[in-house]
């Protein structure tokens, strides 16, 4: 009969983990906004997402990551790529306010006149449609 060694012993006392299960997800959709044609992909983790928007593929512009702390009613953000004052750092921070999830925004379109405000109520409708791809 063969002895277990120390090694084995201790293994045997140590919990098993489960293998943790993938929870990445990707969502597409577009819009038509001002005679521009807008593409948005959203990229779901466990708890955060990513959401790319542009007008050509390939393409990565000013990029921001906010989220909401339990400290502050209003959430953080810091700008990656780009200023404070670009369109991806106003879109995190909503998006985090809404969802309460750290959200990045990376963002390769040019804002004139009231687009910006057209491209949030696309978001918006999109995230009220599907809630589990955000």
């Amino acid at each position: 009969m063969a002895e277990k060694n120390v090694d084995d012993e201790v293994a045997d006392k140590i919990p098993r983990m489960e293998d943790p299960m993938p929870s990445i997800s990707v969502h597409t959709f577009h819009e038509k906004i001002m005679d521009s044609e807008c593409f948005f992909q959203v990229v779901k983790l466990e708890d955060s997402f990513h959401l790319w928007l542009g007008n050509s593929p390939a393409t990565f512009g000013s990029f921001t990551v906010a989220m909401q702390t339990k400290f502050d009613k209003l959430p953080s953000s810091v700008p990656l790529l780009g200023g404070i004052d670009s369109p991806s750092n106003s879109l995190a921070l909503q998006l985090a306010k809404k969802t309460g999830k750290q959200v990045f925004v990376s963002c390769n379109l040019t804002f004139q006149g009231q687009i910006m405000s057209l491209i949030e109520k696309r978001i918006s409708e999109e995230l009220n449609k599907h809630p589990e791809c955000f």
